[in-house]
């Protein structure tokens, strides 16, 4: 089985939605933390009947403010029991229906301060010293456990570490093995760049002893959040198989779409207004359809181009944190993979509304 997490620094953009979406539909996932949604209550219903038809929620909102932790499944695959609520912590536990493997998941999102924190550590005590079960917690900590952990940036001291480290030490906890993105968070800052592992997997001894096996991989950020999201593949098999004007909104974002309207809008035409205005109607759609060529012909493709040019000089400046030429194009690469991110979903989002008015159903 295949679950995920991931901080999204917001889940209130159509953009944002749509890649939680295919971040579970290209990893097959039956279980999603999605963490700092910024989401009102109300609008967790809409969200996943129009994205994730059938799948349960359980949250923190209650809790504490700001939409913290959403908990998404998959009920075909999985049957989840949330047991415990907290402002940083929902722990539950997993029966997976094929296999009927079991065990706990805490998701947990640490707030921004030592002390704050505390009563993350506290509550992960509570929750895991009684347990004798597989016992998985991943999530956003926002701390790191050692001085390795960061590049650049403030060296952190003891005092910021001690309290991690104590509460892995009492439950003996360990790092799940990780692939991908040693650094799960960037400052995405030009001119005072940090990266930090705030985001991980960790095991109990339960799990270690029971042979069950489990890999963590972490993706470079992207375009829509400063952080990695988190794919976790669980098993207990040793050795798995690893064209018009429906357009407009579109194109309004686009800083080239308002100069190419003007010249040709500025075409001296003589005859009659009506006359004028057909000529420049006509001139302006073969611009417009020039335009659309060029811009935004293989949409997909593109987007997908520009996310994987963003993604390469991300991984790179992990290792090379002192390459400026890199850490200088990161900004141009990301407006430029957001612009086309966003220019994809409103060509589907079109297509899904035309299919909608012939009387067709998407699924």
């Amino acid at each position: 089985m295949k679950i995920g997490f991931w901080n999204v620094r917001g889940l209130n953009r159509p953009l944002k939605q749509n890649g939680v979406a295919h971040l579970i539909k290209n990893n097959r996932l039956c279980l999603l933390g999605i963490l700092e949604t910024k989401l009102a209550a109300t609008a967790i219903g809409k969200i996943i009947n129009r994205l994730f038809p059938g799948w349960c929620q359980a949250n923190n909102f209650d809790a504490i403010a700001g939409g913290r932790i959403l908990i998404i499944w998959n009920p075909a695959i999985i049957d989840l029991y949330p047991e415990d609520i907290s402002p940083q912590v929902i722990h539950c536990r997993v029966t997976n229906k094929s296999s009927q493997l079991s065990f706990y998941i805490s998701f947990t999102y640490g707030l921004y301060t030592v002390v704050n924190r505390r009563s993350m550590w506290e509550k992960l005590l509570e929750l895991g010293q009684p347990l004798n079960m597989p016992w998985i917690i991943l999530g956003d900590f926002n701390c790191i456990k050692s001085p390795v952990e960061k590049q650049l940036g403030v060296t952190p001291t003891w005092y910021e570490l001690k309290d991690f480290a104590d509460c892995c030490l009492a439950l003996g906890l360990h790092d799940a093995q990780t692939t991908g993105c040693y650094y799960t968070w960037c400052s995405n800052s030009d001119s005072n760049p940090v990266w930090c592992k705030l985001d991980r997997v960790l095991l109990n001894n339960d799990w270690l002893e029971a042979v069950l096996h489990c890999t963590a991989h972490f993706n470079p950020p992207g375009c829509l959040s400063d952080h990695s999201p988190g794919i976790v593949s669980i098993f207990d098999n040793p050795t798995p198989k690893l064209k018009s004007f429906r357009f407009f909104n579109m194109w309004a974002n686009h800083p080239d779409f308002i100069p190419t309207v003007e010249r040709r809008w500025g075409l001296n035409v003589e005859g009659t207004p009506q006359f004028r205005l057909c000529r420049k109607l006509k001139a302006l759609k073969s611009s417009l359809k020039a335009f659309n060529n060029l811009h935004y012909s293989h949409i997909s493709a593109r987007a997908k181009e520009a996310d994987l040019a963003l993604q390469d000089p991300q991984t790179h400046l992990e290792s090379n944190p002192g390459d400026v030429a890199v850490r200088d194009s990161l900004g141009d690469l990301r407006k430029k993979a957001t612009f086309l991110a966003e220019a994809e979903r409103h060509f589907y989002y079109q297509k899904v509304q035309e299919n909608h008015t012939f009387g067709l159903r998407v699924f």
